[in-house]
C-alpha cells in the first residue's frame, strides 16, 4: 500500500465522514491530487474533504500575504540600494541582487538573527579589507573606487535587509522566506489560536527548515497538529547513510516522533524483493531513447505476473528525470501508443525554439559593429555581423513562417546569363550574404536585400531593426511585433506548443512593461537599458514553463525529482544518476561565506545532499522494478563528469549486501541498432574502384574540359581527392570568411596583376605607385566584399600586400627589355592516347597561364605564387617517377606542363596564341622558351624557373615527345579499371583538404 493511500486512510479513520476542520499539509500540488484522490476512496457516500494544501500555500495563505513577483522584487531592492547609496550602479547591481534574494530568503526560513549575521559578514570583510595575512615588508594594497563600493555593500547589507522588509509590509507584499519567518513569528495568534484550525496534518516531510520547525513545534504543543512520516527502518537505523540524517535528528532531539510513528517505520528497502538495473550510455539524449524503449518492453510484457505482486493493481510507473532539460527527449522518446501519461513538470520556455530566436536577436544586438563613415564624416554606422544575421534566417520560426507565407525570391538570370530558378527568400537572403562575403550589415541594407528579391515583408523589418541600448521600448515593441506575426502564422499551422509559447511570452512581455513603466515614472529612477532588460526577460523565461494538462490517475507519470516527495509507485526509471546532478555539485552561489553558515546553521550543500539521498531512497521504498541510467562522458554543461552516482555506489556496496539476496542488481549493456553494435564501417583503407559508368564520365572530362595541371596534380597527390572533386564534383559548403585566407589573399594578388598587365602594360602604359595603390583598393572591394581592413588580421595582410606589389613593381622596372606579351592565357593542345580494344582517346591537355613575357630573346611562361614554392635546383635523377607518383612535386609538374603547352603550341601555330579567336599569335619559332614562377616571398629570389629537363638533349621536338609520353601514362593510369581510387599515404597532404572528414582524416 502506498504511503498516501495509508494516511488518507488513517485521517478518514480518525475524523471521517466530516473532515471540514481538518487540515491536511503536504509538500507538493501534485501530492495534494494524489492524496485527495486516495481519500476519495475510503468510502462509497460523499464526504467533505479537508483543506488540503502544498506548504508554500499553506504558508501564503495562513501568513495572510500576498507573494510579490521576482521582477518586481528586484525593483524594491534596487530602490532600497539606491536610497542607502546614491552611486549604486543599475547594470552592476542586477548582476548580484538574485544571489543575494535568494541569501534573504535563506535567512528568513532560518529564522536567523539578522544582526548576529551581518555583523558577522561586516566583520569578515573588514579583516578581508585589512589585509592581515599581508606580509609587513609588502607594499599596501591601495583601495580603488570600485573595492571601495565592493566593502560597502557589505557594511550597506543589514539596513537594506530591513529596509526592503519594511518596503513590503507597507505594501501586504512578501517574499517566499519572509511569508514564512511572519507566520513563525505570530503562529500563535494566526493558527493555534484560530478555531478553523482543529487539526492540522504535515504529511511526508523531511528536512524542515527553522520557521517550519517554530510552526509545527507550536502546533504540536498546543495538541493541534501532527507530523507523518515516510520513513523507512534502513536510512533511519544507519548511522552512516545521509539519507536519514535530518528524521535521526528529529528522533533523536524527541521531536515530533511518537510511539506511534516509531511502530509505523517501515522495511521497505530490505524487505521486499527489488530488480534493479544500472545502465550506462555515452550521452544524455540516449538517455531518454533508453528509458522509452524500457516502458515500451514493460507495456509490452503480460501483465498477469505483475499484477499479483502489486496485489492486483495496475502498475504505476514513474520516469524521473534528476536532468529536466531531458523532458522534451523523454516525451519525443516514448512510443506513439503512449497516451495514458501524466507530466508533472512543466515544458521550460527557456528550453523552447522561441527562446533561443529571442536570444539569438539579442546576442545581434549587442554584437553591432560600429564603422567610421566613409565619406569622412564624424558619423558611426552600425552594423549587425553575418553570423547572427544568418543564425537568425535559419531559425526554425523563421523558416515554418517562410513556408507558410510562401515567400520567394522569384528568380532571375547571373551575370553569366543562367537561368537561376525560384526559391525560398530567407535561404536565398542567406546565400547572397554568403556569396558576396557581406560580413557586416547595416540594417538599411538587409532590408534592401528582401526589397530586391521583390518581397518587403514585414519580418525582415521586425528582426533586423536596431534597437537603441537606452530604450528597452524598442525591444518589447520589437518582440510586440515578432509575437504578432508568428501567432498569424501558428494560429494557421494549428500548432498548439507554439501558440501556447507565444501566448507566455506575450505575457512576460506585458508583465515587464508594466513593471518598467512603473519604474521609469518613480522619481529619480535609474533608466533600464537593453542589457538589464534582458536580464530581467530571462530570469522571468527561466521562471515560467507550459504546464501540462493530463489525467493525475494515468499509469505514467513524468517529473522532476523534487516531484516524487510522498508519492508512490511500482516501477521507477531515473534519468542522470551522475555525480554532479544526483546529487548536485558542491556550489555556493551566495554571498554569506561558508563558515559563517555553517556557524549560524544554514543549510550548506551538505544538507542539500542528505536531502536528494532521502529523495532518491525514499522513492525506492516502494518499487519493485528500478532502472537507474547515467551518461559515461562529460555533458555539454560540464555537469557530469561521466562519473555514476555516488548513491549507485551504496546500493552496490551497502544496499544489496543487506538485503539477502531480496535485492537482485545488474548492469546490462544497451546496443542501438537491429543487430546491436554491428561492424563499423572501416575508413582506413577507404577506396572507390572505378566502374564502366565511372570511367565513361573520366573519358568524357578528359576529351571535354582536359586535362589541367591542378587536375593532374590532384590525381597523383591523392587518387581520391581527385575523385570526389572531378569526377563527383563535391564542392565544399560556401562560407563568409571575415579573415583572409591564403587563398583570398592569392586571388585578390591576382586579380591585380592582371589588371596592371591588361590594362597597363600590354599597352605599353606607364605603372607607378599610387596606380597599384588604387589597383589594390579596387580589387579588394570587388574580392573581398565584405571584409572590413580597419583593423585587425585584415589590416596588416592590407599593408603586407601593398608592400609586396610595390616592391615588385620596383623589381620589374630594373629589367631591361621585359616585355610582357599575354596575360591569363589559356594555352591548350590535343594529346591522342591509346585505348586497350578501342579507338585513340583525343585528350585536350591545357593550362591557364598567369602571364607570358619576353626577356631579351627568352619567352617566359609566367606563374604567381604568394605561398611557398619549393624546386630542386637542378634536374632529380629519378624525374620520370616524381613526376609520375610523388605529390609534393605539384610546383614542379606544374611548370613541366607550362612549358610542354608553350612548345608545343609554337610548334603547331609558329608562336603563342593571344587571342584564338582573332587568330593573334605572338611569333616565338626559334625562341627558348621557359617556364616559372615569381614568389611573392621571396621576391629578391627573382624568377624562379623549371628544372625539368629529359637528358641531354632539351630541344623542343625530344622535350615534347618525352612529356607526351609520360602523359599518356599517366592518363592510362586515371582509365585503368584494376586501379582503383585511393587515399594517399601522405598525411600531410590531408592536412588542408576539404574532404579529409569524409576519409576519415
Amino acid at each position: 500500500m502506498t504511503f498516501l493511500r495509508q494516511t488518507a486512510q488513517r485521517i478518514f479513520d480518525a475524523h471521517g465522514p466530516s473532515l471540514r476542520d481538518v487540515w491536511v499539509i503536504l509538500p507538493t500540488r501534485r501530492a495534494v491530487s494524489v492524496f485527495l484522490d486516495e481519500l476519495a476512496t475510503c468510502s462509497d457516500r460523499p464526504f467533505l474533504a479537508p483543506h488540503t494544501l502544498a506548504v508554500d500555500d499553506f504558508i501564503t495563505q495562513a501568513a495572510g500575504v500576498e507573494l510579490i513577483d521576482s521582477v518586481s522584487l528586484l525593483f524594491e531592492l534596487y530602490d532600497v540600494f539606491r536610497a542607502i547609496d546614491p552611486q549604486v550602479e543599475f547594470e552592476q547591481f542586477i548582476g548580484w541582487a538574485s544571489v543575494l534574494l535568494a541569501d534573504f530568503d535563506r535567512i528568513d526560513q532560518y529564522l536567523i538573527n539578522s544582526n548576529e549575521l551581518f555583523s558577522y559578514l561586516t566583520a569578515a570583510k573588514a579583516l578581508e579589507r585589512w589585509q592581515v595575512d599581508q606580509p609587513s615588508s609588502a607594499k599596501p594594497i591601495v583601495e580603488t573606487p570600485g573595492t571601495a563600493r565592493y566593502f560597502k555593500l557589505f557594511e550597506n547589507l543589514h539596513i537594506a535587509y530591513q529596509n526592503l522588509h519594511q518596503r513590503l509590509t507597507d505594501q501586504g507584499m512578501a517574499y517566499r522566506g519572509m511569508a514564512y519567518r511572519l507566520l513563525a513569528q505570530n503562529v500563535e495568534a494566526l493558527i493555534r489560536d484560530d478555531l478553523a484550525y482543529e487539526r492540522v496534518y504535515f504529511v511526508g516531510f523531511n528536512a524542515l527548515s527553522r520557521a517550519e520547525e517554530h510552526i509545527i513545534r507550536v502546533l504540536v504543543e498546543a495538541q493541534k497538529a501532527e507530523l507523518i512520516w515516510d520513513a523507512d527502518n534502513y536510512y533511519i537505523q544507519d548511522w552512516g547513510q545521509e539519507a536519514g540524517e535530518f528524521l535521526r535528528r528529529y528522533r533523536d532531539n524527541g521531536w515530533f516522533f511518537s510511539r506511534q510513528n516509531r511502530e509505523e517505520l517501515s522495511n521497505n528497502l530490505l524487505g521486499s524483493e527489488k530488480n534493479i538495473r544500472v545502465v550506462g550510455v555515452p550521452n544524455a539524449s540516449m538517455q531518454a531513447k533508453v528509458a522509452g524503449k524500457i516502458y515500451q518492453e514493460w507495456s509490452r510484457e503480460a501483465g498477469a505476473g505483475f499484477e499479483r505482486i502489486t496485489s492486483g493493481s495496475t502498475p504505476k510507473t514513474a520516469i524521473v528525470l534528476a536532468d529536466e532539460t531531458l523532458l522534451v527527449p523523454v516525451l519525443y522518446a516514448l512510443d506513439e501508443g503512449v497516451t495514458n501519461l501524466n507530466v508533472t513538470m512543466g515544458l521550460s520556455l527557456r528550453s523552447s525554439l522561441l527562446f533561443t530566436l529571442v536570444d539569438t536577436l539579442f546576442e545581434m544586438q549587442r554584437t553591432v559593429h560600429e564603422f567610421r563613415s566613409k565619406d569622412g564624416r564624424d558619423l558611426r554606422i552600425p552594423k549587425f555581423h553575418h553570423r547572427h544575421v544568418v543564425k537568425v534566417l535559419n531559425h526554425p520560426f523563421v523558416k515554418q513562417y517562410e513556408r507558410i507565407r510562401q515567400l520567394q525570391w522569384p528568380g532571375g538570370r547571373s551575370e553569366l546569363g543562367e537561368v537561376l530558378p525560384a526559391e525560398p527568400l530567407f535561404q536565398w537572403l542567406v546565400k547572397v550574404i554568403v556569396k558576396e562575403q557581406r560580413v557586416y550589415l547595416t540594417e538599411k541594407e538587409i532590408q534592401e536585400l528582401g526589397q530586391t528579391s521583390g518581397s518587403d515583408d514585414p519580418l525582415i523589418r521586425v528582426l533586423f531593426s536596431r534597437w537603441s541600448n537606452e530604450d528597452p521600448m524598442q525591444a518589447i515593441q520589437a518582440f510586440y511585433d515578432l509575437v504578432e506575426l508568428l501567432r498569424d502564422v501558428y494560429r494557421s499551422s494549428q500548432d498548439a506548443i507554439e501558440i501556447e509559447y507565444l501566448y507566455l511570452f506575450f505575457t512576460l512581455l506585458k508583465q515587464l512593461e508594466t513593471t518598467l513603466e512603473r519604474q521609469a515614472g518613480s522619481a529619480g529612477s535609474t533608466p533600464v537599458t537593453v542589457k538589464s532588460f534582458r536580464q530581467f526577460l530571462y530570469e522571468l523565461i527561466r521562471q515560467t514553463s507550459i504546464p501540462f494538462t493530463s489525467e493525475g490517475k494515468s499509469q505514467l507519470q513524468v517529473m522532476g525529482m523534487l516531484e516524487t516527495r510522498a508519492l508512490d509507485f511500482d516501477r521507477v526509471i531515473i534519468l542522470s544518476v551522475n555525480e554532479g546532478i544526483l546529487p548536485q555539485s558542491r556550489k555556493l552561489n551566495s554571498l554569506i561565506p561558508f563558515d559563517i553558515a555553517a556557524e549560524l546553521k544554514l543549510p550548506t550543500y551538505r544538507e542539500q545532499e542528505a536531502v536528494m539521498a532521502y529523495h532518491f531512497y525514499r522513492l525506492l521504498q516502494r518499487a519493485s522494478e528500478i532502472v537507474l541510467l547515467h551518461t559515461t562522458s562529460t555533458d555539454a554543461y560540464g555537469n557530469s563528469k561521466g562519473e555514476p552516482s555516488r548513491f549507485i555506489r551504496q546500493i552496490e556496496h551497502e544496499l544489496v549486501p543487506k538485503s539477502q539476496g531480496l535485492i537482485r542488481i545488474s548492469h546490462p549493456t544497451v546496443r542501438f541498432g537491429r543487430a546491436g553494435m554491428d561492424k563499423v564501417a572501416d575508413v582506413t583503407d577507404l577506396r572507390v574502384p572505378k566502374t564502366e559508368a565511372i570511367r565513361a564520365d573520366l573519358i568524357n572530362l578528359l576529351r571535354t574540359k582536359g586535362l589541367y595541371p591542378s587536375y593532374l596534380n590532384q590525381f597523383v597527390s591523392c587518387s581520391m581527392r581527385f575523385y570526389f572533386s572531378r569526377v563527383v564534383n563535391i564542392s565544399e559548403e560556401e562560407d563568409i570568411e571575415e579573415k583572409m585566407g591564403a587563398a583570398d589573399f592569392g586571388n585578390w594578388m591576382h586579380k591585380v596583376l592582371e589588371r596592371l598587365d591588361k590594362e597597363y602594360r600590354l599597352k605599353n602604359l606607364p605603372v607607378d605607385e599610387q596606380l597599384i595603390k588604387n589597383l589594390l583598393e579596387e580589387e579588394f572591394a570587388v574580392t573581398m566584399k565584405g571584409r572590413v581592413i580597419e583593423s585587425g588580421m585584415n589590416l596588416l595582410l592590407y599593408e603586407l600586400a601593398q608592400k609586396l606589389m610595390l616592391d615588385f613593381q620596383r623589381q620589374q622596372s630594373q629589367l631591361t627589355g621585359l616585355t610582357v606579351i599575354g596575360t591569363e592565357q589559356t594555352l591548350e593542345t590535343y594529346l591522342s592516347v591509346p585505348l586497350d580494344g578501342q579507338a585513340p582517346l583525343r585528350v585536350r591537355i591545357a593550362g591557364k597561364i598567369d602571364r607570358l613575357e619576353r626577356l631579351g630573346d627568352q619567352i617566359r611562361i609566367v606563374d604567381y605564387k604568394t605561398g611557398k614554392v619549393d624546386l630542386p635546383e637542378k634536374t632529380p635523377k629519378d624525374l620520370a617517377e616524381k613526376l609520375l607518383n610523388d605529390g609534393k612535386e605539384d610546383k614542379m609538374r606544374q611548370l613541366w606542363l607550362y612549358r610542354y603547352l608553350a612548345l608545343k603550341n609554337i610548334s603547331e601555330l609558329g608562336g603563342l596564341p593571344r587571342d584564338r579567336a582573332k587568330q593573334d599569335v605572338y611569333p616565338a619559332a626559334g625562341l627558348p622558351v621557359e617556364a616559372g614562377f615569381y614568389s611573392f616571398r621571396d621576391l629578391s629570389g627573382g624568377f624562379k624557373s623549371n628544372p625539368v629537363a629529359f637528358g641531354t638533349d632539351d630541344s623542343p621536338a625530344q622535350y615534347i615527345e618525352d612529356s607526351e609520353n609520360l602523359l599518356r601514362t599517366i592518363i592510362q593510369r586515371m582509365l585503368d579499371m584494376n586501379e582503383p581510387f585511393r587515399k594517399t599515404d601522405q598525411l600531410e597532404t590531408c592536412q588542408f583538404c576539404d574532404y579529409k572528414g569524409i576519409c576519415g582524416r
